[in-house]
């Protein structure tokens, strides 16, 4: 009877595993980031990167549009670095220059993240948006930046 209880434990055991693990997603999220402004904040992995907010300028079919880093903001979950792109006073893009670190879990939280925070800059065209739940970390630091970033821009 013990051996046979045994054998059926163990069986349920390994198809929850068998379940949990086709359920599972096969790839991990990305997050694409944009490139550094200065070949300074991209010299070497690992290096801290320039804190140093940098402006240019573009000429496009709509008119003049600029882009400004905000300072890099570092945590316990890696650096963080946002850059935003203003034409005609107004907030166009909001991009992730440098978010977190390489390891997975980072990544995932900020691979949702970094959209939910740029789609909130957007509508409310301010750096003072709420954090994304589940974010802790990424929030507070890529919101930072952003206020470097609008500081910058002079908005």
């Amino acid at each position: 009877m013990r051996g046979s209880r045994a054998v059926l434990v163990a069986g349920g055991c390994a198809a929850i595993v068998g379940a949990g693990w086709a359920a599972s997603p096969k790839e991990l999220p990305t997050l694409d980031l944009v490139a550094p402004s200065s070949p300074a904040a991209s010299a070497t992995p690992g290096a801290t990167p320039s804190p140093t907010p940098t402006v240019s300028a573009t000429a496009g079919a709509t008119g003049a549009s600029s882009t400004y880093d905000g300072p890099v903001v570092t945590n316990a979950r890696g650096d963080y670095q946002a850059r935003i792109t203003v034409a005609d006073g107004q907030v166009t893009d909001v991009q992730a220059v440098v978010a977190g670190t390489p390891d997975a879990q980072s990544v995932q939280i900020n691979a949702v993240a970094i959209p939910a925070l740029r789609d909130e800059v957007l509508a409310a065209q301010t750096w003072d948006v709420a954090a994304v739940s589940g974010a802790s970390f990424t929030s507070p630091a890529f919101t930072e930046s952003l206020r470097g970033a609008f500081e910058e821009a002079g908005l």
